[in-house]
């Protein structure tokens, strides 16, 4: 079996890949610190390499035309990077296709992603240009990775997956499972709204209980014993979320503790959830 890590970024400090560190909620946030610097391919593989990890999908770390050809030229140069997960400009359909097209012999590009996140609209996928721009991604065959933080970016998943039937959405992160009992059984019941749809996907990945490094398995179990309850492992699969994994103890915490919430499962479940869900998800050329 190979082991998927499915989620991690590469950036280069002070460039666009970084610009997302000066938008709210992160502009200003002395925590981040320790991710103001480059972050390159080399010290990700020996991490994974200690983890027992065999390939990784990088994802775009900010919305800009030059990013696929950046994350492109990393996965030429090393093929455990086993897929990328770009950006297009969603909001202008026409684009879309032209830089689609451009990029039709990149056999690794396996997806897009905007920022949704940062925007300050929280309804701004389900624009009309924006859907259609997307129903364009779904026509060539590639994902779209979903990255909300909020309630609202939860029920918008729901209503776009119910728009878009045939494209192929993973969330990332779970939706940012909240501390607190109140906030959670909302996140809770909009997970399980979102995962009623079966294009609908989702990555057991950069999960924070508010504890930086000082947190146990136990802190985030609740949250992935929720979303097997949802998606089953059929539709889960596990990334690290490096290097923002550093602000939570580092890959190999991160990696172990996901593994120890997970300890439950059958081997064809675990297998799943380590690696086959993000093989199949987004169509890799791997066992």
């Amino acid at each position: 079996m190979t082991v998927i890590d499915a989620h991690q970024h590469f950036w280069r400090h002070g460039s666009y890949q970084t610009s997302w560190m000066d938008e709210p909620p992160y502009a200003g946030d002395a925590a981040f610190a320790p991710l103001r610097r480059d972050f390159g391919p080399e010290p990700l593989r020996a991490a994974m390499d200690a983890a027992g990890v065999d390939a990784c999908i990088t994802v775009e770390a900010a919305d800009h035309p030059d990013e696929n050809a950046a994350l492109l030229a990393n996965a030429r140069r090393h093929d455990w990077i086993a897929g990328v997960v770009g950006w297009v400009p969603l909001e202008r359909p026409d684009e879309v296709d032209r830089v689609l097209q451009a990029l039709a012999g990149e056999p690794r590009l396996v997806g897009v992603r905007h920022l949704i996140n940062v925007e300050p609209d929280p309804d701004w996928i389900l624009r009309p240009a924006v859907v259609e721009g997307l129903g364009r991604v779904a026509a060539r065959g590639l994902a779209f990775d979903y990255v909300g933080i909020l309630p609202r970016h939860l029920e918008n998943l729901s209503r776009l997956a119910a728009t878009l039937p045939r494209l192929r959405i993973v969330l990332d992160h779970l939706g940012k499972p909240p501390p607190g009992d109140a906030a959670f059984a909302t996140w809770a019941a909009g997970l399980a709204q979102a995962a009623r749809a079966p294009n609908v996907f989702a990555k057991i990945s950069g999960l924070d209980v508010g504890e930086g490094d000082r947190w146990q398995p136990a802190d985030v179990r609740r949250s992935i014993d929720h979303a097997l309850a949802c998606f089953g492992p059929e539709r889960l699969m596990l990334g690290s979320d490096w290097p923002v994994a550093l602000l939570r103890g580092g890959y190999a915490k991160v990696w172990s503790a996901m593994d120890a919430a997970l300890a439950a499962l059958a081997p064809v479940e675990l297998a799943r959830v380590r690696g086959g869900t993000a093989a199949d998800f987004y169509r890799l050329p791997v066992a």
